[in-house]
């Protein structure tokens, strides 16, 4: 079986569900340190939220075009994986709004009975770029298993989604270029990171 994140404009500005683009959420009334890259030190860009059994995951990514920010890599600082636990959440604007991406995509998860993911995807009815990706289930690496180890435990960190770069042309979240994302986490240590391979 197969869930596949399928877009869906009808489930967008919802605080508790998985949405790319859009405006990030915090609880109420908290204060968030806004990622910045390692490298540049510029404010990472918000590119969406994925809800799990942790609570929903925050991904960023540096957006700047210096080609030393290693925004691919889960260690090279430069993306961030956020997990955000509780109920009591709010939107909220980020001081730079270039941190932001230019829009929201809301998402519908299909359960499907196929063996894998790129078999889901490509059994797909509606429009192939509608499929944004998976969650759970087995990573579709195209260059090799890189799943990152936990720095709190040591253990492989476990597979939360795969991500494809939206949608529409205009907006994507740019994974070098038609690549795709993965998010891993760690149910132990309550941590999350982020990788993308083309």
């Amino acid at each position: 079986m197969v869930k596949l994140l399928i877009h869906d404009d009808s489930k967008r500005n919802c605080l508790d569900e998985t949405s790319f683009g859009g405006l990030p959420v915090r609880a109420i009334g908290d204060v968030i340190d806004w990622p910045k890259c390692r490298s540049c030190n510029a404010a990472m860009q918000y590119l969406g939220k994925i809800k799990t059994d942790l609570g929903l995951e925050l991904i960023f990514m540096c957006n700047n075009d210096d080609e030393s920010c290693d925004e691919w890599d889960p260690e090279g600082g430069g993306n961030k994986a956020i997990i955000l636990s509780g109920t009591q959440l709010e939107f909220f604007k980020p001081e730079d709004s270039n941190s932001l991406r230019e829009t929201e995509y809301g998402v519908n998860l299909i359960e499907t009975d196929d063996a894998d993911y790129e078999t889901a995807r490509g059994n797909w009815k509606g429009s192939r770029r509608d499929v944004l990706g998976q969650v759970f289930g087995e990573p579709s690496w195209i260059q090799g298993d890189e799943t990152p180890d936990c720095e709190c435990c040591s253990k492989p960190m476990r597979f939360v989604a795969q991500l494809e770069e939206g949608p529409d042309h205009r907006t994507t979240m740019n994974f070098g270029g038609g690549g795709v994302a993965f998010l891993f986490d760690c149910q132990e240590g309550k941590t999350a990171k982020f990788l993308w391979q083309c």
